[in-house]
């Protein structure tokens, strides 16, 4: 239904990138502008960008027009109508709903079913996964470097780059505990069970 769009983060993304540009965007625009923005934290390809930008025409929040290019294919313009800002608004002030992230990744599912007898194969998934965890670290920290260096006034994407850090960071802290353990275990010694910190 014109008007409507589900509480889709990546949508409002792309609405709020069209919306700044009263010229309007097209969509190799758009996708170099979020890479720009996002892309230490989402991954978008043309398919999903696409995708997305006809959910939005479909609910009558942006406009598609063809703009014809002297001696290439013409390509689409989208720009935001009033019920397209008049939705990014409302949303913008709606309050977080996020709750806190389930554990989806490949890792805690493997730890489910990963038997006593295969201690070590389950070691060695634990070091893997922290050296992917290390290597998107080292991107984020050369991430933020970069941006500190620039000089630009990006202050939200500066804290979206130290959130992403922490987040590494907690779940790094997370695997050396799964490590200590099974190594207690592999030597034959039960460790003690880990208290939650406490949140007030």
């Amino acid at each position: 239904m014109e008007g409507r769009l589900a509480t889709d983060v990546v949508q409002y993304a792309l609405l709020g990138l069209i919306s700044v540009r009263p010229e309007g965007a097209h969509g190799y625009q758009l996708k170099v502008k979020f890479d720009a923005l996002y892309g230490d934290f989402w991954s978008l390809n043309y398919g999903q960008l696409y995708r997305t930008l006809d959910r939005l025409e479909r609910a009558g929040l942006v406009q598609c027009t063809e703009e014809v290019q002297s001696g290439r294919p013409s390509r689409k313009v989208y720009r935001i109508t009033a019920s397209g800002q008049h939705s990014l608004d409302d949303w913008l002030l709606l309050p977080p709903t996020d709750e806190p992230r389930p554990l989806r990744d490949d890792l805690s599912v493997k730890l489910l079913f990963l038997t006593e007898a295969r201690r070590e194969e389950t070691l060695a998934l634990v070091r893997s996964q922290r050296a992917i965890y290390l290597h998107h670290l080292a991107r984020l920290t050369k991430r933020r470097t970069v941006l500190e260096e620039s000089g630009q006034d990006m202050f939200v994407t500066r804290l979206l780059l130290l959130q992403a850090d922490m987040r590494v960071r907690a779940d790094l802290a997370w695997l050396d505990l799964v490590e200590k353990e099974l190594l207690q275990r592999i030597e034959g010694k039960k460790a003690p069970r880990p208290t939650p910190p406490k949140h007030r």
